[in-house]
């Protein structure tokens, strides 16, 4: 059974691992936390797809995504209308949204997957 470790950072943890054919892809932010919702979620979306590309897969193999909003009720259409540009129509995941106090007080997004890898 083996594991593969794509982007250990700090001795933390790793960006993504690919076990038994799933991509596990951590909370993902954006590089600039001075954008507002819409440019942290275009950014964490671009550093997703970079992710699953190394890992085997794309968007198109999403099973579940995880986003944590600091403001939940001010950001989620913001924050959906970048989700709905970028996530294929026919392949919609499975996904929960929730309000959270994140690890910067300038962090607006924070978005995880799981993804099948594609054969």
């Amino acid at each position: 059974m083996s594991i593969t470790r794509i982007q250990p950072y700090g001795g933390l943890l790793s960006h993504a691992l690919v076990h038994q054919g799933t991509v596990y892809i951590t909370g993902q932010v954006a590089d600039d936390y001075s954008l507002d919702v819409r440019g942290q979620t275009e950014q964490v979306l671009a550093r997703i797809d970079r992710l699953l590309d190394e890992a085997g897969s794309d968007r198109s193999h999403i099973l579940f995504a995880q986003v944590w909003l600091k403001h939940a009720v001010d950001d989620f259409e913001a924050m959906n209308d970048v989700w709905r540009a970028w996530i294929p129509q026919d392949a919609l995941p499975a996904r929960a949204t929730v309000e959270a106090n994140l690890a910067d007080a300038d962090i607006r997004v924070e978005i995880a997957v799981q993804a099948a890898v594609k054969r």
